[in-house]
């Protein structure tokens, strides 16, 4: 089914906007929101999410936040899109490409599609299914979707800005939910020991990290600040914007040092790079992939070694030759 298109123009009172579910994924629909947001700021916003990434958005004043459990029941489900039918959207975006906007039964909406016909980048993907409802005139928009508050500050002063001393410091996120996207501990620990003679480093991730953050320390000849498992998704985001840069496989972590324009090193693995790519400013990427067995045969039943042909050289001399 198609809709019309909608412009600056169109009164739109309630917007819709499906994001998606994993951390990293909602944050390349962020320049969707932010684009909303900005050219109709009058309109009542809606965001839809799952419960992992629904922190990240929390008690933002700019839209509220729908959170889809796909765990729930079918009754829940059913209590849910009611919920969403009650609000009576003017428009619907759906990045998912489900077929919800046709039963919203929204003026605007993105078109129901079964087979998706862009390509590129995935946040570029996100954009240009914006397109195809809305044109917009300049993709280059201030943040509306991922804020941080007084609050967030209050514990940055408090938590760990006494442990800096006034150092500068860059972020390591040694996690990924993907053991294939992981680099080995021995190797964070000797980047973070080069590192420790300009910066202070700042260990980050979800209490899934903590073991890993732990095993880094241990071997460490000098000490980070591990925040790993003591921070929300928010804080996150208010460090990641006081940090020089960040270090970090293809996950959340990546995607939201790139939507806050920070210089980013990624320690690629098995990831389509074409997809998922960092995208914000001076990124780094560190890969071997071309040594790795599954990568070379993708149609076999070789696990993904991709990261373990990394060298701890490769990525100091990828830092050593970044313009950040």
């Amino acid at each position: 089914m198609m809709w019309p298109k909608f412009s600056k123009k169109s009164e739109l009172k309630r917007i819709l906007v499906f994001s998606m579910t994993n951390i990293g994924d909602v944050v390349l629909t962020c320049p969707v929101i932010d684009i909303l947001r900005r050219d109709f700021p009058e309109a009542k916003m809606d965001v839809v999410t799952g419960p992992k990434a629904a922190s990240l958005f929390a008690e933002n004043p700019d839209f509220r936040v729908k959170v889809f459990d796909k765990r729930s029941s079918l009754r829940q489900k059913i209590a849910w899109f009611l919920d969403l039918y009650k609000e009576h959207y003017d428009c619907v975006v759906d990045l998912r490409r489900t077929m919800l906007a046709f039963f919203l039964m929204p003026k605007f909406a993105t078109p129901v599609l079964f087979e998706n016909p862009l390509k590129g980048h995935k946040k570029d993907m996100h954009l240009n299914r914006l397109r195809q409802v809305y044109y917009y005139d300049d993709p280059s928009v201030k943040q509306y979707a991922v804020l941080t508050s007084d609050e967030d500050e209050r514990f940055y002063e408090g938590s760990v800005a006494p442990a800096l001393q006034g150092q500068s410091f860059v972020v390591i996120a040694p996690g990924a939910a993907d053991s294939a996207k992981r680099w080995h501990a021995e190797g964070f620990a000797a980047v973070a020991d080069h590192l420790s003679a300009r910066y202070k480093v700042i260990l980050v991730g979800d209490v899934n990290d903590v073991n890993i953050t732990d095993d880094i320390q241990g071997r460490m000849r000098t000490s980070a600040l591990s925040l790993a498992g003591k921070i929300n998704l928010r804080q996150l985001a208010f460090v990641l914007k006081k940090s020089q840069w960040v270090m970090t496989h293809d996950s959340g972590v990546m995607h939201l040092a790139c939507y806050l324009n920070k210089p980013v090193v990624a320690l690629w693995g098995p990831t389509d790079i074409n997809k998922y790519a960092p995208w914000g400013p001076k990124s780094v990427i560190v890969r071997r992939n071309k040594k790795c067995t599954r990568c070379q045969n993708p149609g076999s039943d070789a696990t993904h070694n991709c990261m373990s042909f990394i060298k701890v050289e490769d990525v100091i001399e990828a830092i050593q030759a970044s313009s950040f």
